[in-house]
């Protein structure tokens, strides 16, 4: 009887520590399909929920001979937090040696231009267009409250700051909108004792009048001067905003249009911004030139963008009259 179990034992023990060995190769072994995948490791998951994460996305046979091997690996280094290109066709040493490592795949990013002087419809639908965000959820985010609150702005009208920006693919909608606003926001700071709002109004109504940058003090300036009078703005650009389409020429009935944004008609700024002002427009809305008096401009129509001032409306009458 002994000399049976030993017989069977002498033929048992080779062929089991074959299977194991089979088995041990087949579970290090690579699943090379060839197939690649991007791998995201969140934050503290730890070795073992790194384990499973490589085993559910196909990278790994095992999950049991991961945590084998990172635990012979010296020191066991912090697996990093992350977003990683990987293959099937690595080692499991390979990708321990990646994401304790760090070495993170590229962001896939998008470059944007918000230009000067759009209205917040046209930008939201640029928006849209450049990043693949579905526009009804810009408006949305446009119309929240909590969030607008948490961004410390009244309103997305005026406050979509122009300028050129990398924003990555992995961005949502919300964090895309608050990094525009943000931006603005810390590019410049209103005059002692002004409010940002105001400011911001100013300025965004400048951007719409001003054509060329050395006039965009004197412009904010009459309009300045023209409110410490208790004047009526009279811009046409709120006319505009208030039509909902620019004109290239109003029509007289154009300056009744009923709407708080028609400074013909209401005193004072209009209730919000009309557009989103640059860096230049909100310089000049901050530190008007109200010093030569201006009250009033008018194109001079020749092509150059330039505009005639003048401190009384009968010079104003005049300079209408010579450019006509």
């Amino acid at each position: 009887m002994m000399r049976r179990t030993l017989l069977l034992l002498a033929i048992l023990l080779p062929l089991l520590a074959l299977a194991a060995y089979g088995l041990f190769q087949w579970v290090s072994s690579p699943p090379g399909s060839g197939r690649t995948v991007e791998l995201t490791v969140p934050r503290g998951i730890g070795a073992r929920g790194v384990a499973e994460l490589l085993a559910d996305s196909g990278l790994v046979r095992s999950q049991h001979y991961v945590l084998w091997r990172y635990s012979g690996m010296e020191g066991e280094p912090p697996l990093q937090a992350g977003r990683y290109l990987l293959s099937d066709t690595m080692q499991v040493d390979s990708i321990l040696f990646r994401l304790a490592s760090g070495r993170v795949m590229p962001v896939p990013t998008h470059w944007v231009t918000i230009p000067e002087g759009l209205r917040m419809d046209t930008t939201l639908a640029l928006l849209s267009d450049s990043l693949d965000i579905p526009l009804p959820v810009l408006d949305s985010l446009a119309r929240d409250s909590a969030f607008l609150e948490d961004l410390g702005v009244p309103c997305l009208e005026g406050y979509l700051y122009p300028e050129t920006y990398e924003l990555a693919d992995t961005l949502s909608p919300r964090q895309v909108m608050a990094r525009i606003v943000l931006t603005g926001l810390a590019r410049w700071e209103p005059a002692e004792g002004e409010d940002r709002h105001r400011t911001v109004i100013l300025a965004s109504i400048v951007e719409r009048e001003a054509m060329v940058d050395d006039e965009r003090a004197l412009i904010a300036g009459v309009f300045v001067n023209r409110l410490r009078r208790g004047m009526r703005l009279e811009s046409c650009a709120t006319v505009q905003y208030a039509l909902g389409r620019v004109r290239d020429t109003l029509l007289y009935r154009d300056l009744e249009v009923d709407s708080p944004y028609n400074t013909y008609v209401h005193e004072g700024l209009p209730p919000g911004p009309i557009c989103s002002p640059g860096r230049k427009a909100l310089e000049a809305a901050v530190s008007p030139d109200t010093s030569e008096g201006y009250l009033y401009f008018v194109s001079r129509g020749d092509g150059s963008g330039r505009h005639l001032f003048a401190r009384t409306h009968a010079e104003h009458a005049r300079n209408i009259r010579s450019v006509r």
